[in-house]
């Protein structure tokens, strides 16, 4: 059996979204599949916009990467992607409460292309991406401390309660992006 994958190590700067109450807001819907096409496609061509790049849908979440020192910009995509959920959730009438969380961190992640023989497709890996995944799930936009340092001088934040995480000893920091000043 042969392992064929290329690899590389690159700094990117990584969305994790996902849809808070979706699996309430689907069954009260009943079409999931035009809902989640309208949502993919409405937040892709704002995350083209910005030079964000969609690796891939994982159910009713995102999985993205922007440019390195674009922190600045990719936290304004969340606060267009949180803002163009609410516009899709809106002119659909979905009266359960739900809202677009949305994780942000930075570093070095291996990119390649993985998998089976049958389906191979880009992928990420690395710790800004178990972080982006870790922090996603809080009802905004979070951040990481790395991208904390970059973005504070042009948004208001406020501390979020640290994370314990399985795999590091110290905690990790986070934060939530307010609005920009």
């Amino acid at each position: 059996m042969t392992h064929h994958h290329t690899l590389t190590t690159e700094d990117h700067l990584v969305i994790f979204t996902d849809i808070h109450n979706y699996s309430i807001v689907s069954k009260a819907m009943g079409d999931q599949a035009g809902f989640l096409q309208e949502v993919y496609e409405c937040l892709g061509d704002i995350i083209v916009e910005h030079r964000g790049e969609i690796i891939k849908y994982m159910g009713d979440g995102m999985l993205c990467i922007f440019p390195e020192g674009s922190e600045n910009q990719t936290v304004a995509c969340a606060f267009a992607l949180r803002k163009a959920y609410a516009t899709v959730r809106d002119r659909r009438n979905i009266e359960v409460e739900t809202e677009l969380e949305i994780g942000i961190s930075s570093g070095e992640i291996q990119v390649g292309i993985f998998g089976h023989p049958s389906l191979r497709q880009k992928d990420i890996f690395g710790e800004p991406v178990m972080r982006a995944a870790m922090i996603g799930h809080h009802r905004g936009i979070a951040i990481s401390e790395n991208v904390h340092e970059k973005i504070k001088a042009d948004y208001r934040t406020q501390p979020l309660p640290d994370l314990k995480l399985k795999w590091q000893e110290t905690p990790l920091r986070v934060w939530e992006v307010m609005e920009a000043k």
